[in-house]
């Protein structure tokens, strides 16, 4: 840890794809925020694919990312107190057996001109190649201190560093949502019902099973090498997904508002959503596509339940007491689901999409309609150890 203490007044952020993923997106706006709400005069520096476009970060200084920003990107890095690396699913595998390489090059760049790097929140795991695992030892040696999102992800860093791995609850917690007038309005019109009838958000992304590779999703899906890999999981998931709201439909009376996370071409999350909805035979259904992670987290402080086969669809959901069952495609649902203490919330996609049995499911979502629920308190306390955390790097540099 730095002794010399002075005023932290130029902070830079590497972080996810904040420009396509809204998860990602909430948590560089919160904690963004968060850094302005403990010192207004503080300047932040962050990284994006549309510099351009201002409304896409909540940064005072816009980056390019790649070579194009790489002058910029010094010039940022030198001028930093602080360097935040994180939050979101930066040190894990199952997407690229690249990804962990490439952030321990990019954060031992950054090291050479930056006084000081913390893992602020950092989502590990899987690191699951011998390659990655090293990657990660050298990322975690220019890391001070070290911080992660879950016990899932401590349990995957802790053995590849000497130095402390901590534990703080993802960002987007600390997200400040848009007024509930804003979120009626919305719901309003899109012929969402708000007549008392229950309202449960569904946020699914496309799937199939991971392999290791070493070309990125995203790059494989522009050339065309992969765009049709797992389309039969997608399908399936999408069917049965459609019967376990149909089922709710029949004995709940719901309503079902699709509000997808993750809308680029890779990922197209609305695609699916479309699918499922073609195939309700009984369920009312609306298709909501927001881009402000404000209003999104909003729209999920009016659903009585939301099914998520994203993670921050159900982060933002808890931050307004809204109990969420997830579909969890990797650890880190059991990381969150485990700090709320709703282990019990978390269904293994594989293990959904490889059944016909869709009742335990629907079971657990009719739980959390019909049952009292309170999250506020819990969600409160994840939310004061991440502020504290904060707090604290801007006490010390």
């Amino acid at each position: 840890m730095f002794r010399n203490h002075h005023k932290i007044e130029h902070v830079l952020i590497l972080a996810g794809d904040t420009d396509g993923n809204l998860g990602d997106a909430a948590i560089e706006l919160a904690t963004c925020d968060e850094l302005r709400r403990l010192n207004p005069q503080i300047a932040i520096a962050a990284l994006s694919d549309r510099p351009q476009d201002a409304r896409r970060t909540a940064a005072d200084v816009v980056i390019p990312r790649g070579l194009k920003g790489l002058p910029a990107l010094i010039r940022a890095a030198r001028e930093s107190d602080l360097v935040l690396c994180g939050g979101g699913g930066l040190f894990q595998d199952d997407d690229s057996l690249v990804k962990m390489p490439y952030w321990a090059a990019r954060l031992l760049f950054v090291r050479l001109f930056a006084r000081r790097i913390v893992g602020y929140s950092i989502g590990a795991g899987p690191l699951q190649a011998w390659t990655s695992r090293l990657a990660g030892r050298i990322a975690a040696s220019v890391l001070d201190p070290i911080s992660v999102r879950d016990d899932q992800a401590r349990q995957t860093l802790q053995p590849l560093t000497s130095r402390r791995v901590r534990v703080i609850p993802d960002p987007a917690l600390l997200l400040k949502p848009a007024s509930s007038e804003q979120a009626e309005s919305l719901l309003k019109a899109n012929a969402v019902p708000l007549d008392g009838r229950p309202l449960i958000g569904v946020a699914l992304r496309q799937w199939f099973p991971r392999q290791p590779t070493w070309i990125p999703h995203k790059y494989a899906y522009r050339y065309g090498l992969r765009r049709t890999r797992g389309r039969e999981h997608s399908d399936r998931l999408a069917t049965l997904v459609a019967r376990v709201l149909d089922a709710l439909a029949e004995t709940t009376a719901a309503f079902f508002v699709f509000l997808p996370s993750y809308n680029v071409a890779h990922e197209n999350d609305a695609a699916i959503c479309q699918q499922t909805m073609q195939r309700l035979r009984i369920a009312k259904a609306a298709l909501l596509r927001i881009d402000d992670p404000r209003l999104y987290q909003a729209v999920a402080g009016r659903m009585q339940a939301m099914l998520a086969a994203r993670m921050h669809p159900a982060i933002l959901a808890a931050a307004m007491g809204v109990p969420a069952v997830g579909l969890a495609y990797n650890q880190k649902f059991a990381g969150f689901f485990s700090l709320l203490g709703r282990t019990d919330a978390v269904v293994p996609l594989e293990r959904f999409i490889a059944t016909d049995d869709v009742g335990p499911i629907v079971k657990k979502i009719e739980s959390l309609i019909e049952g009292p629920d309170d999250l506020v308190a819990k969600a409160t306390e994840l939310k004061n150890t991440t502020i504290e955390f904060t707090a604290s790097l801007l006490q010390t540099a």
